[in-house]
């Protein structure tokens, strides 16, 4: 592995670069588009249909979304639920084996999996995961190189109190003020990389991901914590 191909920004976030093998990706990529996916990733040659139930809208700014796992995001609610034991669709076995393999990846612990297919004019504005999500959050992303961009606000002094000039609601997509000043990140992950959300990064810095020129395809894991 290359010196350059793990980053930590900030506290919280930790970017890796190469962490997907092309053959990997070949066969969720496949599997987008035809519902079929290798048994496990030992046995690549022996298919089942696994179905992607394809939500989009304009709650999604027009991304195309599929949910699985015991917990997901309702968008037309706005909130994170857990979904009846009758109706889950387990996250794969394959994309388990492969994508939450590593040690540090807890495969167990991710109750949640989301993928978001991006087409060129397809973005994901400022917010934070909900707060019924837990506290790490892990990413990985193919296709198009787009930005990942971060921001905090910087708190001002008014009659010896600090201001943070923004409040958090459960989804993060409450509109600051319009002198708010942010310290703001801009990262790149690459085609086939994957980044970590922990701590002050998932809970304190908004993200978003700007619109682009070609197709993007992010797979996300969540834990699940409920209301605190």
């Amino acid at each position: 592995m290359k010196e350059d191909d793990e980053h930590d920004f900030l506290e919280g976030f930790h970017l890796k670069h190469n962490a997907v093998s092309n053959k990997t990706w070949e066969i969720i990529q496949h599997w987008l588009s035809t519902n079929e996916l290798p048994i496990s990733s030992s046995m690549d040659d022996m298919k089942n249909l696994v179905h992607n139930r394809w939500e989009t809208g304009p709650q999604m700014q027009g991304r195309k979304i599929a949910q699985f796992g015991s917990c997901r995001y309702d968008y037309t609610a706005d909130t994170a639920v857990l979904v009846e034991p009758s109706t889950v669709d387990p996250i794969p076995a394959y994309i388990r084996a492969t994508l939450l393999a590593s040690e540090d990846d807890e495969n167990d612990a991710y109750t949640q999996c989301i993928i978001n297919v991006y087409d060129a004019d397809n973005e994901i504005p400022w917010h934070l995961d909900h707060s019924y999500f837990g506290d790490k959050v892990l990413v990985y992303t193919f296709g198009e190189e787009r930005p990942l961009l971060l921001r905090r606000p910087i708190p001002r002094i008014e009659e010896n109190k600090t201001i943070a000039k923004i409040e958090y609601g459960p989804i993060g997509l409450h509109q600051p003020e319009e002198d708010c000043t942010f310290h703001t990140i801009r990262t790149y992950p690459r085609h086939g990389s994957k980044y970590i959300l922990e701590g002050s990064a998932r809970n304190e810095w908004e993200h978003s991901v700007p619109s682009g020129k070609d197709t993007r395809v992010s797979i996300t894991f969540r834990t699940w914590r409920g209301a605190t």
